[in-house]
């Protein structure tokens, strides 16, 4: 027997504008109110317990707040020439002939291939299985949901 311990907070909303380019498209610079919400699956604890809400919070508010009103851009997407200078981010799409300049406080470069709900899904996955509390013997596996809107998102799952 296991539990699916879930948690989506009102306050596990970022708002926050991106590009989203691949092969064969290209999205417009536009914006998203995220949610995020996080699911442990697993046996109770000693304390009766899958995993604590609050140190689930500790972790993801401080992402979800690091995002909040910033320009998301993916380091790794090959579409994309980002140079940072001391005070500007520039984002160059060479096929496109764009050219994109915002003051770097105002943008995070995160380290995902492109900023698609399923890369930011797996982006805060990996983030919290790197953390202690979701490594016990008792947790068999994690998952991160990360939604645009309340009828599109995505759910990264990581088996333990």
């Amino acid at each position: 027997m296991s539990y699916d311990l879930f948690l989506s907070k009102e306050y596990f909303i970022f708002s926050c504008s991106h590009i989203v380019i691949g092969e064969s498209f290209f999205e417009k610079l536009h914006g998203h109110n995220y949610t995020v919400q996080v699911n442990v699956v697993g046996q109770q604890s000693k304390d009766n317990m899958v995993v604590n809400f609050y140190d689930i919070k500790k972790i993801v508010q401080p992402i979800v707040d690091s995002l909040d009103h910033h320009l998301i851009l993916p380091k790794y997407n090959k579409h994309l020439e980002i140079t940072e200078t001391d005070k500007q981010v520039i984002v160059k799409i060479p096929r496109l002939n764009k050219e994109y300049e915002m003051p770097k406080e105002d943008v995070k470069i995160l380290p995902i291939e492109n900023t698609t709900v399923e890369e930011l899904s797996r982006y805060f996955t990996e983030i919290l299985k790197k953390e202690q509390k979701f490594n016990e013997e008792h947790i068999k596996s994690l998952k991160v949901s990360v939604c645009e809107d309340d009828r599109q998102g995505a759910t990264y799952s990581w088996e333990f």
